[in-house]
């Protein structure tokens, strides 16, 4: 687009997180990074360095097969691209350089991300959490002459360089802020003081000129925002909340409170929001009854231990009618009602370790689905009712597994890749979505605020196994899935 914001134009059109394009000195082709090619092994992130002329078209991968790449950087003459590579988690990734073709790939220094290149081309600016503390670095190509930038005292992050001018992300109080510095005196000057989180500077050639990313001051987050995932048939409703869950005829949503302390709910369109239950304790992961007349859901601390008071109880959709289903069993978390609605699939640690158990949906009859020392958690119950999905730590990382109500035809769904949690069954039964770590970082961490995980993606499964697809592609966490029917207007 022009400088002033008009003359926008699609570069690019792959389903992918195609992101932090970077100009060559010439204006004619621009570097950026793309989650558009799977990795070879689970885990490992998707992100690959691209070059494309700056029409978008004559795109070519430079990132080698079996590497992640992020933050590339034109030398100042235009032969080199810096990037960061590793696995984006602060402290995991190390700075390379290659040329254009991806050839004589080599390592400038080890433990660093987003270079920026100096003026002259000898060397390049980067941030490392060395010495326990976020700042920025300069370094010579040939991995001499390493330097600390900033200040100690200051937390500085994603530089950006033009001539002698530096500007970089600095942490204020609670909010990310742009600094100009100065890296012969380490002298760092304010550029913004906004009550929110500027972040990701760039500088124009001439150091007269930055832009950044902002969050809009007194932005308020959409209730529901309606995206795609091109190629799958599917629409996806992103909501501003956490746990949400379908009702059975797909036209309201049942989700946690501002700040964990209810339940609330709305239409699939976001209006209509209320909050239908308060609580002096965090409130989670919502369950709707098949019939649609109660909502069943989690009372206690989200992330509490095994030997945590944590309870199920259930309200009508209009927040009448509470009943608490367990307690004095120690954790009881993640309901998830029967096909019928006569029973519930709920975790609890009410025998030691956080297993399955199943129960009445009256609270009765409880009777334990599964047995270890480790965890099996967030159950869903197919609407067919042949099968219950969950998550579970028993070979180590999470993974999801399926095991029939009567405790038999246990096996593993899929695993791999790190986390993969909170499976939720299609309506047919035949597919499960979840949220899985296999995809890696989409970012470097650090380069993105206020992120409690920074990874998590959504995927889909067949529940034979078959058909793993990506759903998302973005560097913030998508989580909390819930799959509701195809509604009528």
């Amino acid at each position: 687009m022009d400088g002033d914001g008009s003359g926008v134009k699609r570069l690019t059109r792959d389903f992918a997180l195609d992101d932090q394009p970077a100009w060559s000195p010439d204006g004619g082709r621009i570097a950026f990074v793309s989650t558009r090619e799977p990795a070879s092994v689970p885990g490992q992130a998707w992100n690959a360095i691209y070059i494309m002329k700056a029409d978008g078209s004559d795109v070519r991968r430079l990132t080698p097969s079996g590497v992640a790449d992020y933050s590339p950087a034109w030398s100042p003459r235009g032969d080199l691209i810096a990037c960061t590579s590793g696995s984006g988690v602060a402290g995991g990734t190390d700075l390379y350089a290659m040329k254009l073709d991806g050839t004589d790939r080599r390592l400038i220094v080890k433990d660093g991300g987003w270079p920026s290149f100096s003026g002259d081309g000898m060397s390049v600016f980067f941030h490392s959490k060395r010495q326990g503390k976020w700042g920025i670095w300069r370094v010579n190509l040939d991995g001499s002459g390493l330097v600390r930038v900033t200040p100690r005292e200051i937390e500085a992050y994603t530089p950006r360089a033009a001539g002698h001018w530096l500007v970089a992300s600095v942490k204020r109080g609670e909010h990310r802020q742009i600094d100009l510095v100065d890296p012969v005196t380490r002298h760092t000057t304010d550029l913004t003081t906004d009550p929110t989180d500027p972040w990701n500077p760039g500088i124009t050639p001439d150091g007269r000129q930055v832009v950044y990313h902002e969050v809009t001051p007194g932005l308020t987050t959409p209730d529901v925002n309606v995206w795609g995932s091109p190629g799958t048939g599917l629409s996806l409703l992103r909501v501003d909340g956490v746990f949400p869950a379908f009702s059975p005829d797909g036209k309201r949503l049942a989700l946690k409170a501002n700040g964990f302390s209810g339940l609330d709910v709305m239409s699939t369109s976001g209006s209509e929001r209320r909050t239908v239950y308060s609580s002096s304790s965090e409130v989670f992961a919502p369950a709707w009854s098949p019939r649609g007349d109660r909502i069943a859901f989690t009372q206690g601390a989200t992330f509490a231990g095994p030997e945590a008071q944590v309870d199920i109880a259930t309200v009508r959709p209009d927040g009448s009618g509470y009943r608490k289903l367990t307690g004095d069993a120690r954790n009881n978390s993640f309901p998830s009602f029967s096909p019928d609605g006569k029973q519930l699939v709920f975790r609890s640690s009410r025998d030691g370790p956080k297993n399955l158990y199943i129960m009445n949906s009256d609270g009765t009859g409880v009777r334990r689905l599964t047995d270890g020392q480790w965890t099996d958690t967030m159950p869903d119950w197919s609407p067919t009712g042949e099968w219950i999905a969950f998550a579970s730590d028993r070979g180590g990382e999470f993974e999801l597994w399926m095991v029939n109500p009567e405790g038999s035809k246990l096996h593993k769904l899929v695993g791999q890749g790190g986390l993969n949690t909170h499976p939720r069954f299609s309506p047919d039964g035949q597919w499960v979505v979840f949220t899985s770590q296999r995809a890696g970082y989409s970012a470097e961490e650090v380069s993105l605020p206020h992120q409690f995980q920074p990874y998590g993606e959504l995927f889909v499964i067949r529940v034979d196994g078959g058909g793993l697809t990506r759903l998302t592609h973005n560097g913030f966490e998508d989580g909390t899935p819930a799959w509701g029917p195809v509604v009528n207007q």
